[in-house]
């Protein structure tokens, strides 16, 4: 057996370095911002061929210069984590503002917080266009604002194909997560295919498409919503997108939301204010699994204030969980208008008929 095994590597000896010249291991780069003197110091000193990405934050850093952050697209990087250095254990960054990750997987570890900062899972473009993929955002730490997509200004447009955001258990997004981008100003647009978002840690709102404000349009053919047994939404879920200011769009196709921990309201349509308008064009579907609950459940979307409009062609409600009130129409308060065309509630058996309008 023992010769055996000689003759064997000796064999596969030149093979195995064959093999170790031309997979090499992936490289893997380990930053500490605290050195540079800030963060954005950290990520222009990241090396050309990084491969996975490590920057470690020191418990407070506050830099001027730290208020727009973007991931560098030359540099080979495959994915990047910004964590607490192991002698802090937390990091507060109040100077952030916005960090966009131009399609490059970014997770925000736990003990970051980042009140302040609205984080965006593609490519934050102004006047120009950009297209990437997909993007993929994972939060275990606190911050401002979550979009899966991109953000759009001065006429510009940003596309993801497929976004997929996580905010862990534990976790906290102090304001609002969108499955899609941001589209902000006259001519401003992003688009999605796919945005879809996890929700296992506690945010104030979850909106499964896009976000369009001053005369910006966002555009989501479908989103896959999930909020997990530790999931808690304080204010409102919704399955689709939202639009603020007149001119301002929020168009999507189809809606999937499961709830299983916890949301004040729940819509599988959209939520429509200060004069935008919204439109679910085919069907939204929210379910409430067993251990899912809900103040209130809407078939439908939600507008608010004079001149706000939310259209929803079909809403779907399956409820297994818990639901003190179920609203079989749209919502609408202080002069918006919404509207659902066609309601439809299934029983948490599956082979029962579900009763439509």
């Amino acid at each position: 057996m023992k010769k055996f095994l000689q003759i064997l590597s000796a064999c596969l000896g030149p093979a195995l370095l064959f093999l170790t010249a031309a997979f090499p291991a992936a490289a893997e780069t380990t930053l500490n911002a605290d050195e540079y003197g800030s963060v954005s110091a950290a990520f222009d000193a990241i090396p050309q061929d990084a491969g996975s990405v490590t920057i470690l934050l020191p418990g407070k850093l506050s830099a001027e210069q730290d208020a727009d952050i973007r991931i560098p697209e030359d540099r080979g990087i495959t994915e990047i984590r910004l964590l607490p250095d192991p002698v802090s254990e937390k990091a507060v960054l109040d100077s952030v503002t916005r960090i966009c990750a131009n399609g490059i997987p970014l997770t925000i570890g736990k003990g970051i917080r980042m009140e302040n900062a609205s984080i965006y899972g593609g490519a934050c473009v102004s006047g120009t266009e950009a297209s990437l993929p997909s993007s993929s955002l994972k939060v275990g730490g606190e911050v401002g604002f979550v979009f899966g997509g991109g953000l759009a200004e001065n006429g510009g447009y940003s596309a993801v194909t497929e976004t997929n955001v996580t905010i862990d258990e534990g976790s906290l997004v102090f304001y609002e997560v969108f499955g899609g981008g941001h589209a902000f100003g006259n001519g401003s647009r992003v688009f999605t295919e796919l945005a879809a978002a996890s929700v296992m840690g506690t945010v104030d709102y979850v909106l499964g498409a896009g976000y369009a404000e001053s005369g910006g349009t966002s555009e989501c053919v479908r989103t896959a919503v999930t909020v997990g047994e530790t999931g808690s939404v304080a204010v409102a879920l919704f399955g689709g997108g939202s639009a603020a200011d007149e001119g301002s769009l929020s168009s999507v196709g189809n809606t999937f939301t499961q709830l299983s921990g916890s949301a004040h309201w729940a819509f599988p349509g959209d939520f429509a204010f200060a004069g935008g308008e919204t439109r679910l064009d085919h069907a939204g579907r929210l379910e409430i699994l067993a251990s899912g609950s809900a103040s209130e459940a809407y078939l439908g979307s939600f507008s608010s204030d004079p001149g706000s409009r939310a259209f929803m062609n079909t809403a779907e409600l399956m409820n297994c969980g818990t639901a003190e009130d179920v609203i079989r129409r749209s919502q609408s308060a202080d002069g918006g208008e919404a509207t659902t065309q066609v309601t439809a509630v299934f029983p948490c058996k599956e082979n029962e008929t579900p009763a439509a309008d």
